[in-house]
């Protein structure tokens, strides 16, 4: 069995209730809970963020660390809890720049660039409001300055081609020219 079976039986279990009543909460078939359960079938990710939101616990913790029903009697957290007691890291890493820590709902992003650290620190210095402002304007400015012009490589276009279209411009300039006649 895998840790993710294991953990849609603990939750199950938690849950007090059936293979077939799960199935009908989750919207699927019996036969295909069951092989979930067994590890013969892995599970969608809708399906499995069902689960997760059931046993009120993280994603990443539901598909990577063997959950025991003690750990289901305190739902994960989304905020940090103000004891200095140590958290345990489940997931993530450095490179990968977050950190997934036992009992919270969420990633926590990490960086180890001097850059970034300073955003983050003018960031959080920031009221809600202005907040959201510099975050709206800064998935402006990225959505914008990827389609703008000079990230953009300008289109080859083969010689007769070019050719064509010069020849085409020349043919309109010429009859818009009127035709002056010398007498001599």
């Amino acid at each position: 069995m895998t840790i993710l079976s294991d953990n849609l039986k603990t939750i199950r279990k938690n849950l007090n209730c059936t293979q077939m009543a799960l199935s009908e909460v989750l919207e699927i078939g019996f036969r295909t809970y069951v092989r979930y359960e067994a590890g013969e079938r892995d599970a969608p990710v809708s399906v499995l963020v069902k689960l997760a939101r059931l046993g009120n616990i993280s994603l990443d913790r539901l598909l990577t660390t063997k959950v025991f029903p003690e750990d289901l009697q305190t739902p994960d957290q989304e905020k940090f809890p103000t004891s200095k007691a140590p958290l345990e890291v489940i997931g993530g890493g450095l490179e990968e720049g977050r950190l997934m820590f036992k009992g919270q709902l969420n990633d926590n992003l990490i960086s180890t660039n001097k850059e970034e650290e300073k955003l983050l620190t003018l960031f959080r210095k920031l009221n809600p409001s202005n907040r959201e402002k510099f975050l709206l304007d800064a998935e402006w400015v990225y959505t914008n300055t990827r389609k703008s012009v000079r990230y953009r490589k300008p289109k080859k276009i083969p010689r007769k081609e070019e050719k064509a279209k010069t020849a085409v411009k020349l043919r309109k300039l010429a009859k818009s020219i009127k035709k002056i006649t010398v007498r001599g």
